[in-house]
């Protein structure tokens, strides 16, 4: 048995005897429900679930605690049984409105000032205003990233006997909630559920519970106050085929004070309402083989095999980060560390171990050997590792500055008939993997991906020699992971001599070098618009003005986010995005009236956005660093060519109504807003704390700057996210769920700032569309002379 596996059977042996093997009979729908008399037996053939007595994943549970004025006293004692090591619970979330943020922080760091390995992590998130502790901690269970979700109400499991506390902190896998609070009345005067040992169904659970997050929905709550819960509840019930919103499993025998219902009268049986359910049996003991098996409790999720080739533990140490992430998500993990020896013996070969930190246990296989020749026999026993264990693996991650190592592995890999011919190789430099952690938050198909595609960087320059020096020295402090990553500097007529002696001292290590310097003065129009030419339609446009700097983790953000919704889950893919800005919006230009200021996140929760951190969707080009896509700046190229040529519009036709950029004469992006509204589509944006950014612009004097001021540059100025590993520090994963939301979760805006839907958008495009031209038809996808219905005509 693998080390790993032997600590999670050490954290299951001690669950108490009445942990459960719940299972759920799902029969015909109530309202076609047979009489009572009817042969229950049939009823067993139609078990859509069941449960057999494994646990829940390992890492795949989710704490979250609200924290009021009252319960701030007790916070500690609170979080008490949760500041122990633990295989099931990956994180906490402790809820609270923002008057009592500051001192909850201080609570929490007397409460986590002891290290503690393999404790869950801690969260605390605020309370949007219009929402109470109940509401608030619904809320937040629909945009947890774990598989299961434990809800408390402000005394968490203080009132809960150990048992109880065992089996919410260790529970069983349950496709319905589970808890010790229940009733089946939804009035104040229901009464309390009293199990005597045996757990029932019931209609309403309350907290505390735990059950599977997709339950939670996306919606957020409904109501406020404790009313949430049977709102909760209720939600639950409707989509259950039994009207079952829980199981109650306390072993109390009598009632206990409860806010949530009544705790005198009989206890309601629901036996009736349930005449084909049975009451769960209890499961009295947890085998270790059936805690051994994590692998299988995910088969039904994108789950693949990982093996990583490492030349020391350091190197391990560095993205284990990544591989607990992985591990949570049911990947199975290997890894080889070929240089460091384990031992001195004349043979040469390999053990395996395991590395304990506070984020998951995760094994380990070591050469052991003659230290004198461990480089050749590292690499040689490491292909032989890679060649011998199956399954065959996904994903094979490596030092890109190993060339011996990546040499014959990409030998290997390129052999048709070879062991290895399906993997896909991830080469990362050594020196940038304390800085991988957000790699932990791609998908199994987006790991598949990570080759596919390439990101060219442009660079606009004139007569800025300094601001130009600078750019360069934040794109050389960036991390690539690996990549080849193609730079291009476009430098205009008038450049002056020492912007042209930096362009001719610039070297770049991560790929090819490509300088171009026009002979006749274009201005800024041209010197943008033809500065990239998309390849193909794997290949993607990064466009730099020589104002701009980058945070080292711009081509993260921009790779993470290409990975996501170009190359991952259909249902994230649109052809409505057309790039990824790296700069968060602190004003908006193009109301009619002039610029003002901007704040994603106070607009969101003003409007009673469910996730107020969330990125968002936006109509507005960026040009302070954006990535822009292939298809999309092809057809702009088209359009702009068509718009100049006045072939179909006079120049100065209004084509977008109301917005400022009509008096943009000059602007490439005046005529990159007029193809973006008549076609619908959207940029991602960054929505990260105080305006945090990948990039920033220093608003320096220009084509379109012509004076300078302090207070003018801080109206665009915006914080780097900085390059660190620590938890303090704001980082790509500072997300909701900790990973970029699905498509249809994205708020998206239009040109002035205001909350829309993408079905407005498009809608306004068409029918301004008709307006322009006349045409109705819908029009074909990035076909310029259909949107501005120029009929083709065939040469003779």
């Amino acid at each position: 048995m693998q080390p790993r596996k032997l600590a999670w059977v050490s954290r299951c042996l001690p669950i108490p005897t009445f942990c459960l093997l719940l299972w759920v009979l799902y029969p015909t729908p109530r309202h076609a429900l047979k009489p009572a008399h009817t042969n229950t037996t049939s009823t067993a053939t139609q078990i859509d679930l069941q449960l057999q007595g494994s646990l829940i994943p390992p890492y795949s549970l989710t704490a979250i605690l609200p924290l009021t004025h009252k319960s701030i006293s007790t916070l500690e004692e609170t979080l008490a049984p949760f500041l122990k090591p633990s295989t099931h619970l990956r994180e906490i979330i402790i809820v609270c409105s923002q008057p009592i943020i500051a001192q909850a922080r201080t609570v929490l760091r007397n409460a986590f000032s002891v290290e503690c390995e393999q404790c869950p992590d801690l969260l605390l998130h605020t309370i949007p205003d219009r929402l109470d502790e109940h509401s608030g901690v619904v809320n937040a269970a629909s945009q947890v990233s774990t598989e299961y979700v434990l809800l408390m109400a402000e005394d968490g499991l203080l009132h809960e006997d150990e048992d109880t506390r065992n089996t919410l902190l260790h529970p069983p896998a349950t496709s319905v909630p589970i808890g010790p609070n229940g009733t089946n009345s939804a009035s104040a005067n229901g009464s309390c559920i009293v199990t005597s040992g045996s757990p029932k169904y019931v209609q309403y659970l309350y907290p505390p519970f735990v059950m599977p997050t997709l339950l939670a929905g996306k919606k957020g709550p409904r109501r406020s106050g404790i009313a949430v819960w049977a709102d909760l509840s209720e939600h639950i019930a409707g989509n259950h085929p039994d009207g079952i919103g829980g199981i109650v499993l306390s072993t109390r025998t009598s009632p206990i004070k409860s806010p949530w219902c009544s705790t005198s009268g009989p206890e309601i049986d629901n036996s009736a309402q349930y005449p084909f359910v049975q009451d769960p049996p209890f499961f009295n003991e947890i085998q270790s083989d059936t805690c051994s098996s994590s692998e299988e409790t995910a088969t039904s999720r994108d789950v693949g095999v990982f093996a990583l080739l490492l030349p020391t533990l350091e190197d391990f140490r560095a993205i284990l980060p990544v591989v607990c992430s992985l591990q949570r998500q049911g990947h199975r993990i290997e890894t080889f560390i070929y240089e460091e020896s384990s031992g001195l013996s004349d043979a040469a070969g390999w053990e395996t171990r395991s590395f304990t930190s506070k984020l998951c246990t995760a094994p380990y296989t070591i050469v052991f050997g003659n230290r004198k020749q461990r480089s050749p026999t590292g690499h040689i026993l490491a292909l032989e590792w890679l060649q011998g264990f199956g399954p065959q693996p996904d994903i094979v991650i490596y030092p890109r500055e190993d060339d011996k190592l990546t040499l014959n592995l990409d030998v290997e890999i390129s052999r048709a008939d070879g062991p290895l011919q399906t993997i896909v190789p991830v080469r990362i430099f050594r020196e940038d993997l304390p800085y991988s952690i957000w790699m932990g938050s791609l998908s199994l198909t987006e790991w598949r991906n990570w080759n596919v595609p390439r990101i060219d960087i442009t660079i606009i320059t004139k007569d800025r020699p300094h601001s130009l020096a600078r750019l360069l020295t934040s794109l050389s402090n960036g991390r690539f992971f690996g990549d080849s990553v193609d730079l291009r500097v476009h430098a205009e007529q008038s450049s002056d001599l020492a912007t042209m002696k930096t362009v001719e001292n610039l070297t770049w290590k991560h790929g090819s070098l490509f300088v171009h310097h026009r002979i006749v003065h274009g201005g800024l129009l041209p010197a943008v618009v033809e500065s990239w030419y998309p390849r193909s339609n794997d290949t993607y446009g990064l466009l730099l003005e020589d104002d701009v700097e980058l945070s080292p983790l711009f081509y993260a953000w921009a790779k993470m986010t290409l990975l996501r919704y170009r190359y991952g889950d259909p249902r994230n893919r649109s052809p409505l995005m057309f790039g990824i800005s790296l700069y968060q919006q602190k004003n908006i230009e193009l109301p009619p009236e002039g610029r003002r200021p901007f704040d994603a996140r106070k607009l969101f929760i003003n409007s009673n956005v469910s996730d107020p951190i969330t990125p968002y969707l936006s109509p507005i080009p960026c040009s302070w660093g954006a990535v822009y896509f292939p298809e999309h700046w092809r057809e702009f190229h088209i359009y702009l060519a068509l718009r100049l040529s006045e072939h179909s519009m006079k120049i100065n036709q209004v084509v977008v109504p109301g917005v400022r950029s009509n008096r943009w004469t000059k602007s490439w992006k005046k005529y990159f807003i007029e193809l973006v509204y008549l076609r619908g589509y959207v940029m991602l944006y960054p929505n990260y704390p105080d305006f945090i950014s990948l990039s920033t612009n220093h608003l320096e004097v220009g084509s379109h700057v012509k004076v300078r001021t302090k207070e003018k540059e801080e109206l665009f100025l915006v914080p780097l996210m900085e390059l660190s590993s620590s938890r303090n520090v704001v980082g790509l994963l500072d997300l909701p769920g900790s990973t970029l939301p699905p498509w249809d979760a994205l708020p998206v805006l239009n040109l002035t700032g205001c909350l829309t839907t993408l079905e407005t958008l498009a809608s306004q495009g068409r029918s301004r569309r008709t307006d322009l031209t006349g045409c109705t038809s819908e029009p074909q996808p990035h076909d310029v002379q259909d949107l501005m219905c120029i009929k083709q005509t065939s040469s003779p």
